[in-house]
């Protein structure tokens, strides 16, 4: 292959493919106009595909002793296409799911993204409503992909969470958002964080989805979003960050125009600091963390961000 055309190929990938991939959301522009909550369509999916792994598992014949295969399998069932998560393409083909579409120049994106020659022109992720929380679809993919990608150096370390963040949130500040849209995406990494813990649950811990029974892997419980999604994935609260001071006064004079701020409630990123805390530097965004410094009544909106203490789900803070 020619380096000639081996260039032609990668400008019509960009130019062709790159309008139809959602590379980032807005939580905030029309954050509120009412939007039905898709809980139990997502949940209702994510089972579906859980109940094709058992069936598929169980034809390869995956051995009880090798729950790794088991998580592969499930990835390569669920893997993106053309760097688009299969579940965010269900979630924006699926007519049943109430969804807010926004392009880019639309958006508090405008003239933000960089590369804006192609960027600013495509269209966002399209945020839905999921445990009553507002989330980009690209949320889905993160969870899936990122989550299994993840997975292995928090296996490889010991179990260290900490490992697996860190090269989380480095690719979200590299290919995966600074260096790519110029949109480093704390929520990007939440959802990262989340698809670890699914992944570890899926067949290991005290609670897995699946153990074996008869020689066979059997689904014994099912997936909720709402043990996952929280409003850590909200880009609205869980604040993104530019990559350069030029990009962010554009974003920040993009709020003051629509008369919003980042985080939109700060009450909720108080909650998430106390949840996170073990965590929060690769998962809550500067603004959010910033909450829990701030005396009473003294930040963004003026509420509180005195709360009670939230022990969350099992095993989170703690790996």
């Amino acid at each position: 292959m020619s380096i000639l055309f081996s260039f032609l190929l990668t400008f019509l990938l960009m130019t062709v493919c790159l309008p139809v991939q959602a590379k980032e959301t807005d939580n905030l522009t029309g954050r509120t106009k009412n939007l039905p909550d898709s809980t139990e369509i997502f949940d209702r999916e994510m089972n579906k595909r859980l109940q094709e792994l058992q069936a598929e598992a169980s034809s390869e014949g995956i051995s009880c002793n090798d729950p790794r295969k088991l998580r592969i399998l499930f990835h390569d069932l669920n893997d993106a296409r053309f760097f688009i998560g299969s579940l965010e393409s269900w979630a924006e083909d699926n007519s049943q799911i109430a969804k807010r579409e926004l392009t880019a120049q639309q958006s508090v994106y405008d003239g933000v993204l960089d590369n804006g020659w192609i960027f600013n022109r495509l269209k966002l992720a399209s945020t839905v409503k999921v445990n009553g929380q507002l989330v980009g679809t690209d949320k889905f993919g993160h969870f899936i992909d990122q989550g299994f990608e993840f997975y292995t150096p928090y296996r490889q370390s010991g179990y260290r969470m900490s490992t697996a963040l860190h090269s989380s949130l480095g690719s979200e500040k590299g290919y995966s958002g600074g260096a790519s849209t110029g949109t480093i995406s704390y929520a990007d990494a939440m959802a990262n964080y989340q698809g670890i813990l699914f992944y570890h649950a899926l067949a290991e811990g005290p609670n897995p989805y699946f153990r074996c029974s008869q020689g066979k892997w059997t689904q014994i419980r099912e997936f909720r979003w709402a043990d996952y999604v929280d409003a850590g994935w909200d880009e609205g609260i869980n604040c993104s960050v530019m990559a350069s001071p030029e990009a962010q006064a554009k974003f920040n004079a993009n709020l003051a125009k629509q008369g919003q701020t980042c985080p939109a409630d700060t009450s909720a990123c108080a909650q998430l600091n106390t949840r996170y805390a073990v965590f929060d530097e690769y998962i809550l965004s500067p603004e959010c963390r910033k909450v829990a410094k701030a005396p009473v009544g003294s930040y963004g909106s003026g509420k509180s961000p005195a709360v009670k203490s939230s022990t969350g789900k099992s095993g989170k803070g703690t790996r």
